[in-house]
């Protein structure tokens, strides 16, 4: 998976950022990004580094703003950029398509992660793209960065969100989907209840959700080094080795070593929240 296989290269991308965060960049260039996409149903954006930002409207096309920003050592290096790294703008069976592409990438472009590699001692420029995206607001959203936020915000389809170094967010959602990242804190609030199967996952951060009061699901929780924390009244769904749970200004609080699993409601779909180093606060809106 994806999520997996991106983890584990994690801790060399930071070593890699610092790397290039210590040069001494003397020439930027920038260049203004315009796209418009008419009839797809779904938006596939795979960055590497910058900010995605994605918001639902009344609109009936994908309107994309955006730019590009070289920082180089000099300027053969801004030109070398330029034949490096490009971004492959694509439209198939209804998906339309923002592909951050050059020497980091490996030839497998079969692969959820593209085959990442990159040599960033051998470079003398880095190349952001930061993209803010109108888009309607029942298409489905498939968005990747390594280093860089992720954000969305009133959509109602289903979704696969995902970063590395950087937090990434959801608000005023509907729909189901996937939202992960490996270092950064993971916010999600549904403005209705998810009708189907929900996974929030982080390494090195916290998860922050919130759903409408009358939430009826099934919720997986675990945290290595935390603990989980919810305002909705919860029974035991599964048998566990966990304790009950406390009470702590008026949540429900659970401190496990593995897996628990607790109804809200009459039970419904499975959200599954997960963290290694970080806790997990589930929140009832009162809206």
């Amino acid at each position: 998976m994806y999520y997996e296989r991106i983890a584990i290269i994690a801790a060399a991308l930071g070593l890699a950022a610092t790397l290039v965060n210590a040069r001494s960049w003397r020439t930027e260039a920038r260049e203004p990004l315009h796209y418009t996409f008419s009839g797809d149903k779904s938006i596939d954006v795979d960055n590497v580094n910058g900010i995605i930002e994605v918001t639902g409207d009344g609109g009936n096309t994908i309107r994309v703003e955006g730019e590009r920003i070289t920082h180089a050592i000099d300027q053969q290096a801004v030109d070398r950029a330029k034949r490096d790294v490009r971004l492959d703008v694509n439209e198939k069976d209804g998906i339309a398509q923002l592909y951050v592409n050059g020497p980091f990438r490996g030839g497998n472009h079969s692969s959820d992660d593209h085959g990442f590699h990159d040599h960033y001692d051998d470079r003398d420029y880095e190349v952001e793209y930061n993209f803010s995206i109108k888009v309607p607001r029942e298409i489905e959203l498939r968005l990747r960065t390594v280093n860089g936020e992720v954000k969305a915000s009133e959509t109602r389809g289903r979704f696969d969100v995902a970063g590395v170094n950087g937090p990434v967010s959801m608000t005023g959602i509907g729909g189901y989907g996937l939202l992960h990242t490996v270092n950064g804190k993971t916010t999600v609030s549904f403005r209705e209840a998810p009708k189907q199967a929900c996974n929030f996952k982080t390494v090195n951060g916290a998860i922050e959700a919130s759903f409408p009061a009358n939430l009826a699901a099934d919720l997986r929780l675990k945290t290595m080094n935390g603990a989980a924390f919810t305002d909705f009244a919860t029974t035991l769904a599964l048998p566990t080795t966990a304790e009950a749970p406390e009470r702590a200004q008026g949540r429900n609080v659970y401190r496990f070593d593995r897996a628990q699993n607790v109804r809200v409601g009459a039970g419904g779909p499975e959200l599954s929240f997960e963290t290694v180093n970080g806790s997990i606060t589930i929140k009832k809106e009162t809206k």
